[in-house]
């Protein structure tokens, strides 16, 4: 089973960052340095389970886990570069944090029945 504790502990950290880090707050939008973004998504990335991302590369079925769809919808909204510097990633607050905190209530049980898939 997958560390469930520090997939969730990333994804606030990545909530910490957009919310508090930015460069620049215009509205609902902040500028945050890419790297920033790029480094929490690493380990995000990392501490999913094998199984979880070949169900984000498949896109199989992915209507039955809300937390692949959250997922596959916050890698978009994170990937906005600001047009006037590329290393600034334009992020709406708003729905990103409301895609991370969906991500959070629901990774666990996904995460439980896609291994289940894959091992049956």
């Amino acid at each position: 089973m997958a560390d469930i504790i520090a997939i969730k502990d990333y994804l606030k950290k990545l909530q910490k960052i957009i919310n508090f880090d930015a460069e620049f707050k215009f509205f609902s939008y902040n500028l945050i340095k890419k790297r920033k973004i790029d480094d929490i998504t690493c380990c995000i990335i990392a501490s999913l389970p094998e199984s979880y991302k070949k169900m984000l590369k498949t896109k199989n079925d992915i209507q039955k886990y809300s937390s692949v769809l959250s997922y596959g919808l916050l890698t978009k909204l994170l990937a906005r570069k600001f047009f006037l510097d590329k290393n600034l990633c334009m992020v709406n607050t708003g729905e990103v944090n409301k895609l991370i905190s969906a991500i959070i209530v629901t990774i666990e049980r996904d995460i439980k029945n896609i291994e289940d898939l894959f091992n049956s």
